[in-house]
């Protein structure tokens, strides 16, 4: 049995120590029955933090894939999909916002017999930490809205801190390259009736760099897209 972790980065040089030093203690802990492979994806960064990488995760099992220009978190996860070989794959943040040691908690509830696990700082066992009140507001709502029109109804859609059995990747469909695509992962797995978990996760605001998410954008692109998932439920027609 294999794990791939992987880890999207875009501008993330001052934050790549803190996420090592997390991931040297995670990577034994998993490692004791199993091959650990730790994919960044290097998502167009110009400040170096491919360099920082080198620098600090020196005897980690890691891979750098790298995009020339920056595509977004979809593409970012499209990408790390395509070249991981684990039969569990994990996608975390880089900027530590949930604790990758955390990943223990997903794997153990995913091998209880699920096919996706989401970490959920909105489920009423979860917690949220010096997070911006208007960025709370904005990502519970938007869950709340998924919650109402889907059939598997879950506290948190908006996570990237996930885990998933390599089977059901091939079968999810996506096609945001940007942040919507967390959503239309987990959206498209519930409506392939895929079995899915969540698991209470901490959620708290990142120490090191600035958030890339351009909250308008994003906004209007969970909009369009909670349209499009009302009309599927609707008409019963295949996703598009």
């Amino acid at each position: 049995m294999k794990i791939s972790l992987i880890i999207p980065c875009y501008n993330e040089v001052d934050g790549i120590h803190q996420l090592t030093e997390r991931l040297r203690l995670l990577v034994p802990k998993l490692a004791t029955d199993h091959e650990v492979e730790i994919i960044f994806v290097d998502d167009g960064s110009i400040d170096g933090t491919a360099g920082q990488i080198r620098l600090h995760a020196s005897g980690l099992p890691y891979t750098i894939v790298a995009h020339e220009q920056n595509r977004g978190l979809g593409a970012a996860l499209r990408t790390g999909f395509s070249v991981c070989s684990g039969d569990e794959i994990v996608t975390m943040d880089s900027d530590c916002t949930y604790d990758p040691m955390d990943v223990i908690k997903l794997l153990k509830t995913l091998r209880s017999g699920y096919d996706v696990v989401t970490g959920s700082p909105y489920h009423p066992q979860g917690e949220v930490l010096n997070v911006s009140p208007w960025r709370l507001f904005l990502s519970k709502t938007l869950s709340r809205m998924y919650w109402i029109i889907l059939p598997n109804p879950l506290y948190t859609y908006t996570s990237c801190f996930r885990a998933y059995k390599h089977g059901i990747l091939t079968k999810l469909h996506f096609k945001s390259n940007g942040f919507l695509a967390v959503t239309e992962i987990l959206v498209s797995a519930i409506l392939q009736h895929a079995k899915v978990a969540e698991v209470p996760a901490k959620l708290q605001s990142r120490r090191f760099g600035t958030s890339k998410l351009k909250v308008v954008r994003v906004v209007y692109s969970h909009l369009k897209y909670l349209i499009r998932v009302l009309f599927w439920r609707v008409t019963g027609l295949p996703q598009t």
